[in-house]
């Protein structure tokens, strides 16, 4: 045994995952070094650094290309990051679907990341990239669907100025999964909850109908606002004739979109909106998980 793997040892390092290794979770991988968080949609980028204690640092927006944003700020990003490391988040180019039977042998949500074919079977296709969280209570599952293809340009694009991805991940996705286990809390023989799940992220819209427990209904489109809550309202509007009575809306954005709450609420007539949005959550999520 070498000296330093007897130093990694007594420090402890030996048992820290590697940055690369996407099992775990990002606040273990790079103990006391500083990191950046990325959050990419078609038409512009967002970013933050994470300091070395954990906390958010500074960050920044730009509208545009990635290519392009890179060109001219790539030196301020990966000057947030000790070795260059980031996490990204896709806002575009993906799917995210409602789907029933799909396989549950122990450990599949983390068994279709490796290998999506043994669960998704006839379901699966060649140059995707899947995630999938299933109900507990019913045979349903949420499916999110990347396109390979242009995670690899993603991928290709952000290390030309010397960045290295330690996580690709999907924020509508994620903000969904957070809404769920917001609301969805170990009931002990309570009754069946209903909600009208609204996730905003990046210009990307997701909504899910739960029904007592049961999810019946999901809508998820890509690049569909810039600012102005029109065409998400839009987007929402086909629910309004299908949500149960007792459904309340709960909403949760990456960054607050003024007078949504509001205007759901209108447009549901007067049915309370839960916002879960707050101030850095979506970026808090990448940095913990």
């Amino acid at each position: 045994m070498k000296g330093a793997d007897i130093l990694s040892v007594l420090n402890f390092s030996a048992f820290r995952p590697e940055p690369d290794d996407p099992s775990a979770v990002w606040r273990r991988r790079f103990p006391g070094e500083r990191t950046v968080l990325l959050s990419l949609s078609r038409s512009s980028a967002s970013w933050r650094g994470v300091q070395r204690n954990g906390k958010l640092g500074e960050g920044d927006t730009m509208a545009g290309e990635l290519k392009d944003i890179l060109s001219e700020r790539s030196f301020q990003i990966k000057e947030l990051s000790d070795h260059g490391w980031c996490s990204v988040s896709l806002n575009t180019r993906y799917v995210i679907s409602l789907e029933a039977n799909l396989s549950r042998r122990p450990g599949s949500e983390e068994i279709i990341k490796t290998n999506p074919r043994s669960v998704l079977g006839a379901r699966y296709e060649r140059g995707k990239r899947y995630a999938v969280t299933h109900n507990p209570e019913t045979n349903s599952s949420i499916l999110l669907a990347c396109d390979e293809e242009h995670i690899r340009k993603v991928e290709t694009t952000l290390r030309e100025p010397g960045l290295q991805i330690g996580r690709i991940c999907c924020g509508t996705y994620i903000l969904l999964r957070h809404a769920l286990a917001q609301t969805n809390v170990t009931k002990s023989g309570e009754k069946p909850t209903s909600f009208f799940y609204v996730v905003c992220c990046q210009g990307s819209v997701c909504a899910l109908v739960q029904d007592n427990d049961r999810w019946t209904e999901l809508r998820s489109r890509t690049d569909v606002y810039e600012g102005a809550p029109g065409p998400i309202l839009e987007l929402l509007t086909p629910f309004k004739a299908r949500l149960p009575q007792e459904a309340d809306i709960v909403l949760i954005c990456d960054n607050p979109i003024p007078q949504l709450p509001e205007s759901l609420s209108a447009l549901f007539d007067g049915k309370k909106v839960a916002d879960l949005t707050q101030p850095d959550l979506f970026w808090n999520l990448l940095a913990q998980n």
